[in-house]
């Protein structure tokens, strides 16, 4: 069989390579609260995002024993337990809930929820349980008594609502892309009347009538730029330099920092005054909400004035039914934040990146995640420290088992659970589980995470601002007024020359993505960067590290970022068609053939010729004559725009202060076409030519198929479930997906992968089924769950998870790991040849007996369990006795 699939493989690894299709797809989804206890205490289940499953372990004393792994939908994200028996694992790619049967070790139902899901909770009576639904604004509310039923959707004024927590009677929702009272205004509103300074600068001072730092000597004349602005106490909005520019601002931001649903009447209100980023919350005993994330201080101008302390991590405190924080604290209170760089043994002490938070039962104290700096933090009531642990890479959740007054750590990068003392404030044990991430991923990710290894004050990272490999949503000025003009040196205006040499007070830029960036070179909105590795100089002048990545290092760095992948358009159909209408008033289809054929900018040039399809960018520049800008820019990808609404400058409820374009000051695209240098018709005739060419854009294609990550889950007693499901195979057909089923067959845990035509792969090798076989089978307690997957990664997800070239059943069936590629049949001793050596050593000793004794009595599906018969007896002592020594 292996010689079969070698062969196979290089005739696929040829094709595959060709269409740039891999077994893993890295959308480096964000996990939100991936580790949870069931409620009777006995197990800990957690999310395993890169292999598409829920890992189950069972509790065993001071540490955990792995039961199972569960198929469920792409990169799941958070995991909740309803009962002790019942699992709810939100699916962030695959937009879905994924309802796990604990007994049966099954997924019983499939919850389509809309794009990008992030959390559940339960709460209220009767229970109803609560998903938060990130790109769409909403938390939707389902009838867990009553799953067919659709949900009752809630609005949330806010942009990117991810993490909840619940009293029972409040559902609490963190809106992730919150902002910080920061907007932005234009350069010809900086250079207007109601400009503050004298004579009206642009750029303005920041430091009383001069710069700092102070413009270098015979420094060109800089840019006119726009200008960054907060909203202080009074509701003036004040620049770095005190400036006030209030006449400027006629619209206004919401800054909802949390929702705050009624369980009983859903019911919304929010919080306001907390944070840029609200990353996760928690809420206490006493009904107080603790919430963590991040602060940005972006209306600051320059990178020397920002160099290592250009953010902060916060805490805060939020009193039970309250509107207000009463308290808000910095996570890193060693930090004065004086100098850029201190000594590494005190930026060990830092906490990077909070991603998890959890109370004590007691309420004696809360734990934070920093999944940046390596580390779990220790919190008192009144969010003081009181201690801090070294964990695992990339800790992204914690659960508190109060019983046992044990710590459960999910690292997320290390694809371990570590297993921390909650009373000595140690890690006694690390779990691992199988991760399949490839090495480029797992070498390169530190350089954007690690906020010890890559900055001056270790509490920072380049995911600082670009979180998850994303954005934050906010423009920052980078500029440098001391440093020096840097010539040009792109293709500009198709060869024809005219860009000027670029300026080192480029004024506010948004933050970019760092997804799809390798191969669009140049970088950066000005095209000023040739490549990844020029923004290596950023470690010393932005983070405020020693030093700079090493070549070996950038090289990491390099193919680690090369792996970002954007996630599928929402906007697009099922089968990667586009829709003939938008939430926007555009035709998207319509919108593609303006964009490809009609010469709307100045009547000679297509939308395409500059967007090249497929990313939205031809790697040139325009200059700033033809743009009618004071700079030359690069024509920016455009395949994340429909991630960039919700600024209005004609609105007083914006959910962000910063829209589109390279400073963010445009509300939105149609507003943009509305730029002189376009020609389109004149009247209702042009607006609905730009509606169109906007929806296009929103419904841009991305490297991701629409169709990949839908699923259903087929029980044989659905009609509609059968029909989405020949839908997905419909897709498949095209050629351009795959297609996996896992779930029961016959009692069996089994995977299939489609090969078209209605059949199935199994993987038990030789075996083919018809699609009607695996229906025929498919009943309550036997369903089966279909997913739309990248082509390529088809085999890995349905047939063989380890790809060692075994399938998992023949595996399974032969004794070995198909979740370890160094076990494979024919390898060695299997678990079936000495089924005593519990814990895998090689011999039958004292732990597997210690171990038998530990768990005696009931304890269904224990590894213990020898002999099969849901207690842990005698029969399974004798048995560890009779296989004593080495396993042979």
């Amino acid at each position: 069989m292996l010689h079969r699939l070698l062969t196979v493989g290089a005739i696929l690894g040829c094709a595959l390579t060709a269409t740039g299709q891999s077994a893993f797809v890295n959308w480096e989804s964000p996990h939100v609260n991936p580790i949870t206890l069931t409620p009777d205490g006995a197990r800990v289940l957690a999310v395993n995002t890169a292999d598409n499953r829920l890992e189950v372990f069972a509790v065993r004393g001071a540490t955990l024993v792995h039961e199972h792994s569960i198929p469920v939908g792409l990169d799941p994200v958070s995991v909740r337990a309803r009962t002790a028996t019942e699992a709810w694992v939100v699916n962030h790619v695959s937009d879905s809930v994924s309802v796990v049967d604990l007994a049966t070790m099954n997924v019983r139902r499939t919850i389509l929820t809309g794009d990008e899901p992030t959390d559940v909770v339960f709460a209220g009576d009767p229970e109803r349980a609560f998903v938060s639904i990130s790109q769409l604004n909403q938390v939707a509310v389902y009838d867990p008594a009553d799953l067919a039923a659709a949900p009752i959707v809630k609005a949330i004024k806010g942009e990117d609502p991810r993490a909840l927590a619940t009293d029972g009677e409040r559902v609490y929702v963190a809106i992730f892309e919150s902002g910080n009272n920061t907007t932005i205004l234009d350069q010809f509103e900086v250079s207007d009347a109601v400009n503050p300074y004298p004579g009206d600068p642009n750029p303005p001072p920041n430091a009383g009538a001069g710069f700092e730092p102070p413009i270098a000597a015979g420094l060109p004349v800089a840019p006119e730029v726009g200008l960054i602005v907060r909203k202080d106490d009074t509701g003036a909005w004040i620049d770095d330099n005190g400036g006030d520019w209030s006449p400027a601002v006629p619209w206004d931001l919401l800054d909802h920092d949390l929702a705050v649903i009624d369980a009983a009447t859903l019911d919304v209100s929010y919080v306001t005054g907390t944070m840029n980023l609200n990353m996760n919350l928690a809420v206490a005993p006493t009904g107080d909400v603790l919430v963590v994330g991040t602060e940005a201080f972006n209306e600051i101008r320059f990178e020397p004035n920002l160099q290592g302390r250009f953010g902060t991590v916060m805490a805060a405190g939020v009193p039970a039914g309250g509107a207000i924080p009463n308290m808000l604290v910095d996570l890193n209170p060693h930090l004065d934040y004086t100098v850029p760089t201190i000594p590494q043994t005190e930026r060990d002490l830092s906490l990077g990146d909070p991603r998890g938070v959890a109370w004590r039962g007691d309420g004696s104290a809360a734990y934070v995640t920093g999944m940046g700096s390596n580390n779990l933090l220790v919190l008192s009531p009144a969010l003081d420290r009181i201690g801090l642990v070294e964990v695992g890479e990339g800790p992204t959740g914690v659960a508190v088992n109060d019983a046992a007054e044990l710590l459960y750590v999910l690292d997320k990068f290390e694809g371990a659970i570590s297993v921390v003392d909650a009373d000595g404030l140690t890690e006694i044990d690390r779990v691992p589980f199988y991760d399949p991430t490839p090495a480029a991923i797992k070498n390169g990710r530190p350089h954007l995470y690690d906020t010890h290894r890559t900055s001056g004050l270790g509490h920072l990272s380049c995911a600082s601002c670009h979180i998850d490999g994303r954005m934050d949503q906010v423009a920052w000025d980078l500029g440098d007024p001391s440093g020096s003009v840097q010539a040009f040196d792109q293709v500009c205006n198709f060869g024809l020359g005219g860009c000027e040499d670029w300026h080192p007070m480029k004024g506010p830029m948004t933050t970019q993505t760092l997804v799809g960036i390798i191969g669009t070179e140049p970088l950066h909105w000005r095209g000023d960067r040739n490549a990844l590795a020029d923004f290596n100089g950023a470690f010393e002048s932005l983070m405020g590290d020693d030093t700079q990545l090493t070549g070996g290092e950038m090289n990491q760095f390099k193919a680690f970022v090369a792996t970002l992948t954007y996630p599928p358009n929402p906007y697009r159909n099922l089968d990667g068609s586009l829709p003939t209408e938008l939430f926007t008033g555009g035709d998207p289809a319509n919108g593609e053939t303006l964009y490809t054929q009609i010469a709307f900018d100045q009547g000679a040039l297509r939308c395409s010729d500059c967007h090249a399809l497929p990313t939205g960018t031809n790697g040139e520049l325009t200059s700033a004559l033809l743009l009618q800008e004071s700079q030359s820019f690069k024509i920016p990808q455009l395949r994340n725009m429909h991630e960039k609404t919700g600024f209005d400058r004609t609105s007083l409820t914006n959910h962000r202060g910063f829209g589109f374009v390279h400073d963010g000051s445009t509300s939105s695209l149609f507003d943009f076409l509305q730029a002189d240098v376009f020609t389109f018709a004149s009247g209702p005739a042009g607006d609905q030519q730009r509606r169109d060419i906007e929806a296009f854009l929103f419904a841009f294609a991305t490297d991701t198929h629409a169709g990949i990550g839908a699923q259903v889950t087929v029980d044989g007693t659905d009609a509609e479930a059968i029909a989405r499901r020949d839908a997905l195979l419909a897709v498949a057909d095209g050629g351009d997906v795959g297609l996996v089923a896992k779930g029961l067959y016959l009692g069996l845990e089994r995977g299939f992968a489609y090969l078209g035509a209605g059949l199935f792969e199994s993987d038990r090798e030789g075996e083919i089924f018809a699609t009607v076989t695996l229906d025929v089978f498919a009943a309550p307690g036997a369903e089966m769950t279909y997913t739309i997957v990248p082509l390529g990664s088809e085999t890995r997800i349905g047939l063989d998870r380890d790809e060692d070239g075994f399938f998992d059943r023949d595996e399974i069936d032969a004794c070995t790991d198909p979740a370890d590629p160094a076990s494979f049949p024919g390898g060695g001793p299997t678990e079936c040849d000495c089924p005593a050596d519990i814990d895998g050593s090689g011999d039958v000793g004292f732990t597997d007996l210690l171990q038998v004794l530990s768990v005696w009595g009931v304890c269904g599906g224990c590894p213990e369990d020898l002999d099969g018969s849901g207690d842990v007896g005698f029969t399974d002592l004798l048995q560890v006795l009779s296989q004593w020594g080495p396993c042979s």
